[in-house]
């Protein structure tokens, strides 16, 4: 449950204790390792305090997840694409970096490989769902690009991350850049030669 503001100061409290409580451990262990009790336990409250605000982890863990990625595509809000695929890169390696631990852990993970690629998945879908350009294309296109823009910038960063980020962010970023706008404008090339070849 997000808290509104408008919340009794002890409602406030108790959520937000329940999210740090839930973060910890989420730090400390797997996903499917955390019970309620667990979070119960750790943060000093009732079972029925617990469902009191959520009817589960998973729900717990959903809203954590949308709290991570609607961070995101606010600074992103005011770029297009494909146009702009570059700052959105740039945006992306930032907005991950300051993200922090939890972030990095459930995107990098093995353990939260699922979880993470349908944060990544969601992130990716948002910023291309009100492209002009991305809607002129067919579903199928779509679900193509849509592939080669998540296998290639969440595994970019993965493996940037696994590698301990020896190379510089700076440096990083470019390289991401590349190789995704070399990608999405080869893609665009071949759509214009179909389009064309189909009308001639």
């Amino acid at each position: 449950m997000l808290i509104q503001g408008t919340e009794d100061l002890r409602v406030q409290k108790t959520i937000e204790n329940i999210d740090k409580t839930f973060c910890a451990l989420l730090l400390e262990k797997d996903y499917d390792q955390i019970s309620v009790t667990d979070i119960c336990t750790r943060a000093k409250i009732q079972r029925k305090t617990f469902y009191t605000y959520y009817p589960s982890i998973d729900a717990l863990l959903r809203e954590k997840l949308d709290v991570m990625s609607s961070g995101y595509i606010e600074r992103i809000k005011k770029y297009s694409v494909p146009e702009q695929i570059a700052e959105i890169n740039r945006e992306f390696y930032i907005y991950s970096m300051e993200a922090g631990e939890l972030y990095e852990k459930i995107v990098c993970s093995a353990a939260y490989r699922a979880i993470g690629s349908d944060l990544l998945n969601e992130l990716v879908r948002k910023t291309w769902q009100d492209s002009p350009w991305f809607k002129s294309l067919t579903l199928y296109e779509q679900n193509i690009l849509l592939t080669f823009i998540y296998s290639t910038g969440a595994g970019l960063y993965r493996q940037w991350v696994a590698d301990g980020k020896h190379i510089p962010l700076d440096d990083m970023i470019q390289f991401a850049e590349q190789l995704l706008e070399q990608g999405i404008r080869g893609f665009s090339k071949v759509l214009q030669k179909e389009y064309r070849s189909s009308h001639e």
